[in-house]
């Protein structure tokens, strides 16, 4: 038998980013890290590179970054048990879950791009043979039950994914991962790791061109309506 590879896919596809202006694909500066790494599912987990995330839509962006706004069953519940006194509401204003603050627009734009590079499919099923080895033990650890695609769709244990981010970077020449949104198989994402090729944006991104983000887009509707979300 062959030994196993991992999964790639070539891709000359248009892409979305929803980040922050004057440029959302410029990379995050490292003045924003905490303790010198990124936050990010497929960032490096020793901090040395960078990733940015791309969407197949904006749609597929909008939900990712509007996620954490989403009220939570149990916080809700603990807000309806709370006496908030009306001089303190006043004083001390709070974002309620499921509100969106109008304010979230003002530093933020659409870009679109043309990506062009070789992406790991991490969740192929060769991907994960191959990857099976050096990661169940960390799985485990980690407290998931196995190292399968269930496992790398998972949000919580970044540091799963991260390590194989770094793994990737240092062991192939591949441009990033290719995935699939938590939030429906239907939307593709990539993560594009930094190259020390790379300026200010990734070579791989080419045709870049900025738009408004109003909050009235149609696609902002359906991302508020997907996640239960309205404005504040």
């Amino acid at each position: 038998m062959p030994p196993k590879t991992l999964t790639t896919t070539t891709t000359a596809h248009t892409v979305w980013r929803v980040g922050y202006s004057p440029d959302p694909w410029a990379w995050s500066g490292w003045q924003y890290a905490t303790d010198g790494r990124f936050p990010g599912r497929w960032d490096d987990i020793d901090g040395n590179f960078r990733t940015i995330y791309a969407g197949s839509s904006l749609l597929a962006c909008l939900l990712e970054v509007l996620a954490h706004f989403r009220q939570d069953a149990h916080l809700a519940a603990e807000f309806e048990d709370i006496d908030e006194d009306d001089l303190d509401r006043h004083m001390h204003p709070t974002i309620r879950p499921g509100r969106v603050p109008r304010q979230w627009l003002d530093l933020r734009g659409i870009a679109t791009g043309t990506l062009t590079g070789t992406f790991c499919v991490v969740t192929a099923s060769e991907t994960i043979a191959r990857l099976h080895p050096g990661f169940i033990g960390l799985a485990l650890s980690l407290g998931l039950s196995n190292f399968d695609a269930a496992a790398l769709k998972d949000a919580r244990p970044r540091r799963l994914t991260q390590s194989i981010a770094t793994w990737l970077y240092e062991n192939t020449d591949v441009n990033g991962v290719s995935f699939k949104s938590r939030h429906g198989d239907d939307l593709s994402l990539w993560a594009v790791f930094e190259r020390p090729q790379d300026g200010p944006v990734s070579a791989c991104l080419t045709d870049i061109e900025h738009h408004m983000i109003t909050g009235a887009e149609p696609e902002f509707v359906r991302a508020l309506h997907l996640l239960d979300l309205q404005w504040d």
